[in-house]
């Protein structure tokens, strides 16, 4: 039987398995090493030998960088707006100044760039108020958005006008002999000023007139016949013209007749009347039935003669009368300096009154230099402000 001898010791471990445990213990740290290498960690050995590796990062959606880059220029969230399309594309519509997308254009595209995204088109388009961007971007045809910048126009700064001071003095104009064309009535109304429209009973176009110029808030009187001293003229024949041979019968019923034809009258002034205006009968009856009616006068003043003015004074019936003639010649030269005429009287009695008829060149005059009456410190109304 063999015992152990205990002088001897215990039996020694082979050298081989020290180096087995060595080398997986070098294994082990490698493998962790190259995990960490993997994950883009601290890695001692594989960073030193191969370099560190670049993770892969996940890609921003597009979506995201817009709405990203318009936070981060203060853009309001209630400034967007978005839908998607059938197509699965992405549209938003962002309301910005124009200024803001200044701002906001460069550092979107750097955006874009740094996403591999590109801009496929910027179309641009405009209105009155607004100008429009819209950008098409897509990234690898996987996936694409749309985005409409819709910028508000910087609407310039008016400077502010000193208050504007009331004219002292007031200039009416009476436009006479109206109903026998439109074109006359539109000529005033294109001058766009208070011009007061006297029209004819019985003219072809009387009645169409007075509509038209009640439509535009001008004011109509009824243009009275009145038989002339001249019994050659022309007009002395005219439908509705009231005679110095009438009963006063015959005169009411012409009157109430021409005061029925023609709609929407205040007033009433002569046309012609050199014969019936210094007649003081005959004046009285007309008188009395446009007071019955409410209506107010104006003397074209005809003839030197006239008593209508004062004996519509008498009665009680707001009157007026005229001052100038603009247009006895057909010149333009003469029929500008009697507009200059009526605004320097205005000028220096407060008020004036001045007659004219729609011929081209009335109106071509009117046109060039009615605004003129500023000049004079004068007001253009409508007669019936300047009856007394």
């Amino acid at each position: 039987m063999t015992t152990n001898d205990p002088s001897k010791g215990s039996p020694k471990t082979p050298w081989t398995i020290y180096v087995i445990f060595s080398f997986l213990a070098l294994f082990a740290a490698m493998g962790l090493d190259y995990i960490n290498w993997t994950r883009g960690e601290k890695s001692l050995v594989f960073s030193n030998l191969i370099g560190a590796k670049e993770v892969e990062k996940p890609e921003i959606p597009l979506l995201r960088v817009v709405l990203d880059r318009i936070s981060m220029e203060g853009i309001p969230g209630e400034s967007i707006s978005r839908f998607k399309d059938p197509t699965g594309t992405v549209h938003l519509k962002i309301d910005v100044s124009l200024p803001e997308y200044a701002s906001i254009e460069p550092l979107l595209r750097q955006d874009f760039q740094m996403a591999n995204a590109t801009i496929a088109k910027v179309e641009e388009q405009e209105d009155d108020e607004r100008k429009y961007f819209l950008w098409e971007i897509a990234r690898l045809e996987k996936e694409k958005i749309a985005v409409l910048f819709s910028c508000r126009k910087e609407i310039p700064k008016v400077p502010e006008k000193p208050p504007r001071v009331e004219p002292a003095n007031k200039v009416a104009l009476i436009m006479d002999d109206m109903g026998y064309s439109l074109d006359a009535i539109y000529d005033i109304l294109s001058l766009e000023e208070p011009i007061t429209v006297a029209v004819i009973p019985f003219s072809p176009l009387g009645i169409q007139t007075a509509r038209l110029a009640h439509q535009n808030n001008l004011e109509i009187l009824l243009h009275l016949p009145l038989e002339s001293i001249n019994s050659a003229e022309a007009y002395n024949g005219i439908e509705g013209m009231i005679h110095t041979g009438m009963s006063e019968q015959e005169i009411i019923a012409v009157l109430e007749r021409d005061l029925d034809e023609i709609p929407h009258i205040s007033g009433v002034n002569n046309h012609m009347g050199s014969k019936v205006t210094p007649n003081e009968a005959i004046m009285n009856i007309i008188l009395d039935r446009l007071k019955r009616r409410d209506l107010f006068f104006v003397d074209s003043r005809t003839t030197g003669d006239t008593v209508a003015y004062d004996l519509a004074r008498l009665l009680g019936i707001p009157a007026a009368q005229r001052q100038v003639f603009l247009d006895n010649e057909a010149d333009e030269t003469l029929i500008k300096d009697k507009l200059i005429e009526l605004f320097t009287l205005a000028q220096r009695t407060g008020e004036a009154i001045g007659i004219c008829h729609p011929l081209p060149e009335t109106i071509r005059v009117l046109k060039n230099y009615f605004q003129l009456a500023e000049t004079f410190d004068a007001k253009p109304v409508f007669v019936s402000e300047l009856l007394r």
